[in-house]
């Protein structure tokens, strides 16, 4: 998934140096012409140059966004496998505890940059797996909003 992401971030940015090369090319163009005083009907070269700046900065803005939001972890996880996380909580910048369910046995794993440690196996289950919801707190107060509405 990170070949994805960095090969359409290398395309975007591709597409912003080209389009910057061609406004400095076509820009040099432009005031060869304004200099013979021809005068220019239509849009300019300089016009759709500004256009494809615009269209490359937002394209940016949205690969930027959708970065932030995968490193801060609000895509939620499919909980669909054999393997469930059940709670994650974070004790430091990239150190999280986590309550994780595998074969109906649930272990409390912890989880840093460089390695992960079991800290406790639970004969007996600690939460009940049935009853956990996969709904941030932002998504439960986002859906109390909306139904407060209609």
């Amino acid at each position: 998934m990170k070949k994805r992401q960095n090969t359409g971030a290398a395309c975007t940015l591709l597409a912003v140096a080209f389009s910057m090369l061609f406004l400095l090319l076509a820009g040099g163009s432009a005031e060869v012409l304004a200099a013979e005083g021809e005068a220019r009907s239509g849009v300019g070269v300089t016009d759709i140059m500004t256009v494809m700046m615009g269209l490359g900065l937002v394209l940016l803005i949205i690969l930027g966004c959708a970065w932030l939001v995968r490193r801060i972890g609000m895509v939620p996880s499919s909980n669909t496998g054999h393997i469930k996380v059940l709670t994650v909580l974070s004790v430091g910048s990239k150190e999280r505890i986590t309550l994780i369910e595998v074969g109906g046995k649930q272990l409390l794993v912890g989880v840093t940059a460089n390695q992960i440690n079991t800290l406790h196996c639970f004969n007996e289950p600690v939460v009940d797996s049935t009853n956990i919801k996969n709904n941030s707190e932002f998504a439960q107060k986002l859906h109390q909003l909306m139904s407060r509405s209609s």
